[in-house]
């Protein structure tokens, strides 16, 4: 399985989703498997300079037809918000489906609005802290993240995708190990532990390296 951050998948907002990997399960596989491939090759506290960069913020092989027919269903779903302007629920939907889209700026800006609704909602929060990341702000996707973690601080999701953004986005080793740390304390049987224990090695291997080894890589 790729690494990569994860986003819980779509759902009634404020109620308890599974994990939806961005890898494997949804329509962003090709992001997902580029972050992944970067991701497996790093074996310092940061990824290439040129591979921490998240890609373009809209997927570019959407066929004709299947921009048509998102852009159709978006303006239908526009029009149910333009009466219920509140509706959570429906802001989180139209949130998920410019995310599967890879529309990052729309997607932020409607889980945005639903958080304005529902601001302790730990999904969505994640998933706009995500968002956030892949539209190319490493250090806005941090702040969600803690702040989704204020309100649950042991929810895993949240603390997976932090460290890998701390890892990959900060270049920050070592609090990515510390973040990890705590996942993995909390969450002993966490299902992805190994993947998580072979990042830290990483990192760990990393930073045990001479400071000029790590300078002239």
């Amino acid at each position: 399985m790729s690494s990569s951050v994860r986003k819980p998948s779509a759902g009634k907002a404020g109620g308890s989703r599974p994990v939806r990997f961005v890898v494997g399960g949804i329509v962003i596989l090709l992001l997902g498997s580029v972050l992944g491939y970067l991701l497996s090759q790093s074996t310092s506290t940061a990824a290439p300079s040129s591979g921490s960069q998240p890609v373009s913020s809209v997927s570019s092989n959407v066929s004709p037809q299947n921009q048509a027919s998102f852009d159709a269903g978006m303006q239908a779903m526009l029009g149910r918000l333009k009466s219920t302007p509140n509706d959570a629920d429906l802001l989180v939907e139209i949130g998920n489906r410019y995310y599967d889209h890879q529309d990052w700026s729309n997607a932020v800006r409607y889980y945005r609005q639903a958080l304005a609704v529902q601001p302790a909602n730990v999904n969505v929060r994640t998933d706009m802290g995500t968002a956030i990341w892949y539209g190319g702000n490493a250090w806005g996707a941090v702040k969600e993240y803690k702040t989704a973690l204020s309100y649950q601080p042991d929810y895993d999701q949240t603390l997976f995708n932090l460290g890998i953004v701390q890892w990959q986005g900060l270049h920050d080793g070592r609090a990515a190990l510390k973040t990890w740390q705590t996942l993995l304390k909390v969450h002993p049987e966490y299902a992805d532990r190994q993947k998580v224990e072979k990042y830290m090695q990483q990192i760990q291997a990393g930073l045990e390296q001479p400071s000029g080894a790590r300078g002239s890589r």
